[in-house]
């Protein structure tokens, strides 16, 4: 966004539009109202609070705003009598420490004042500790910190069962004698110092609730003449970089939230009562999220509709990301066949194969080589880069996926080929190696050097070379191979995409099996 353009905010008969007068920051991502773990209770901050408990300070500046709680504007299930989530922004006056969660590096008896410690990150002097689980002989207790020293040092990790510990720390020291013996790898919490703000808050706030740093945002030409809910859509309609893009207008607009890696999208008859719904990640509300969420088997966790990106396939189970990955441009899950519903995420939706051109390919090129050929099939008519760049074709044969250079001079004879990278390539394929009077093909035994630690790679052969090859030369799987000559140049890591999402048309995704 740029200062001087013109910003759609909300959508509808509930949309007006202001001049940008000047752009600050966006707001940051979500921490959360802290919990001890694992045991520890949820804290509740009642109404007239001005200080909170947090899981990280990170984003938070003073005199900025922070919202707290959820924002729904609209119960999960209809018939509630009232919002169960409270949402309201208040002004930050002061950032201190997050909660500390840790564990005892050594066993701590009855009497002393003096414990060992896995981590003494932000516990400071006069700081209350809550000490062990509560168990049979003895329970909790809650102790004062006089005097910070130094963590334990363990032989591996920082948990329990992390091995033994060769270097103690001196720990921290405590105000009284403990009352009870606590054996080493008991959890401990602080809570931390938190952030405070102003005005108090006008709700009861509990653990787990988000709290997020709002930033300093846009600031309009001119006051708003309406309210806008949390999440509606703000949009510059001078940005073509991000956000949809597509020729047919689309029904309607979301602002928020992210669909990232966890949640479900609602759809709800005019009684208010739910009678659809896309699970796009991990379970969040039970109530909300259609069909089996507990899919067995070595990964899965329930039926979801990831958004589509680098990592992911078809939508479906499978283990939630560490991370949720970037999105990519041109790419939907959409059901299929087109209006297909039988209350499955797992088998009502398809997501058209991506992947990324493995090296470059020049203007007048039939064969392209990719990073994969997962779910590309003969007929499908794919884009090739985005934007002014892109172009479309259609797909004659599909091969084999690896694309890369020699990383080093080959010599006659060898059975090992020093490449650029081995991503791509797996045991029993076949590879042309070179080009023109030099070219030769070999099958692939193994590859090593695939991942993203860099480095270089090595590809195995079955059977020597014949001819000596120079760095630098073509190391690559058959690819996929076009009907019609590309007329542009296309760079390494371009995008290779598939049906593209059609909206306000039927969905025309192909399927592995070639049903459309």
């Amino acid at each position: 966004m740029t200062v001087g353009d013109t910003i759609a905010i909300d959508a509808g008969t509930g949309a007006e539009t202001r001049k940008i007068a000047s752009i600050g920051t966006a707001a940051g991502g979500n921490t959360t109202l802290w919990q001890p773990l694992p045991d520890g209770p949820v804290i509740t901050v009642p109404a007239g609070s001005t200080n909170v408990p947090v899981t990280s300070v990170a984003g938070f500046v003073v005199g900025e705003k922070i919202a707290l709680g959820y924002g729904a504007t609209f119960p999960s299930v209809a018939g509630q009598t009232q919002n169960l989530e409270r949402y309201e922004v208040a002004t930050v006056i002061a950032i201190g420490k997050p909660g500390t969660q840790a564990f005892l590096a050594a066993d701590a008896r009855a009497g002393a004042t003096n414990i060992k410690v896995t981590n003494v990150t932000n516990i400071s002097t006069g700081d209350k500790i809550r000490l062990d689980i509560d168990s049979v002989g003895h329970g909790i207790e809650t102790v004062t910190v006089t005097s910070v020293g130094t963590a334990a040092s363990r032989g591996r990790g920082a948990g329990p069962g992390a091995g033994a510990v060769p270097d103690q720390g001196t720990g921290l020291d405590l105000a009284a004698p403990l009352k009870f013996n606590h054996a080493a790898n008991m959890p401990f919490s602080v809570r931390g110092t938190g952030i405070s703000f102003r005005p108090a808050t006008a709700f009861a706030h509990s653990s787990n609730e988000p709290v997020q740093p709002l930033g300093t945002g846009i600031t309009v030409d001119k006051a708003l003449a309406r309210a806008h809910a949390i999440d509606a859509v703000v949009r510059d309609t001078v940005v073509t970089t991000a956000g949809y893009q597509g020729a047919v207008a689309p029904n309607l607009w979301f602002g928020g939230p992210a669909l990232t890696n966890a949640g479900a999208m609602v759809l709800r008859d005019a009684a208010g009562l739910v009678v659809d719904s896309l699970n796009y990640g991990g379970l969040v509300d039970p109530w909300v999220s259609e069909g089996y969420q507990a899919a067995s088997g070595t990964g899965q966790s329930g039926c979801r509709v990831s958004a589509p990106s680098t990592n992911a396939g078809r939508g479906g189970g499978g283990g939630a990301p560490p991370a949720p990955a970037a999105p990519q441009p041109d790419r939907s899950a959409g059901r299929f066949p087109d209006g297909r519903d039988t209350d499955g995420n797992c088998t009502d939706f398809l997501v058209p194969p991506a992947t990324t051109l493995s090296s470059s390919s020049a203007a007048g090129s039939t064969n392209i080589k990719v990073a994969s050929v997962a779910d590309f099939t003969a007929g499908q008519t794919i884009t090739v880069d985005s934007g002014a760049s892109g172009e479309t074709a259609a797909v004659a044969t599909v091969g084999t996926a690896g694309g890369t250079a020699m990383g080093a001079a080959t010599a006659v004879g060898a059975t090992v080929v020093p490449v650029v990278t081995a991503a791509g390539f797996s045991a029993g394929q076949t590879i042309t190696i070179d080009s023109g009077v030099n070219a030769e093909t070999a099958m692939v035994v193994s590859t090593t050097g695939g991942g993203r630690g860099g480095g270089g790679g090595t590809i195995t052969i079955t059977t020597p070379l014949k001819f000596a090859h120079a760095a630098g030369a073509q190391v690559s799987g058959s690819g996929i191979t076009l009907t019609a000559a590309l007329t542009r140049a296309h760079a390494a890591g371009t995008q290779v995409s598939s049906d593209a999402p059609t909206p306000g048309a039927p969905n025309k995704y192909a399927s592995p099996s070639g049903r459309r």
